[in-house]
């Protein structure tokens, strides 16, 4: 199980007690130092790679399961918040993005901002288990 602190710009990853329900064995997975590298939303694809939505810097990452970064893609907004596998196939990574708070000149610079997204990816997702309310 993973989470991301975007205001510390880290994500944490914890086993996962499936029967439990508990997380435990809290770890850094990934710090970043720098102002724009602040980990939002994610999702794990069928290989364990994590895709991490970087909210102010424009962009989708996609982590090796060791934390490595793998790969980056530009997104048209300064702020993507989530991002979710989907399709038939769940080779479709969707991604939101944020418009409010966000100054006139970058919402002239990326009117898109706000918007959802998509992209095709080699590597499916995981299906997300359906949860009882």
């Amino acid at each position: 199980m993973y989470h991301s602190d975007t205001p510390a710009h880290v994500i944490h990853a914890y086993d996962y007690d499936v029967a439990a329900g508990t997380p435990s064995n809290r770890r850094v997975f990934v710090q970043w130092t720098g102002e724009t590298d602040r980990p939002d939303g994610g999702a794990v694809d069928s290989a364990g790679n994590y895709w991490s939505a970087f909210y102010r810097a424009g962009k989708v990452v996609k982590l090796s399961p060791r934390g490595d970064t793998l790969a980056e893609f530009a997104v048209p907004a300064m702020c993507p918040t989530m991002c979710a596998f989907g399709g038939g196939d769940l080779r479709t990574l969707y991604l939101t993005s944020a418009r409010q708070m966000r100054e006139p000149d970058e919402l002239a610079r990326l009117p898109q901002s706000g918007g959802i997204f998509a992209m095709r990816v080699d590597t499916p997702g995981l299906p997300e288990p359906l949860a009882a309310l």
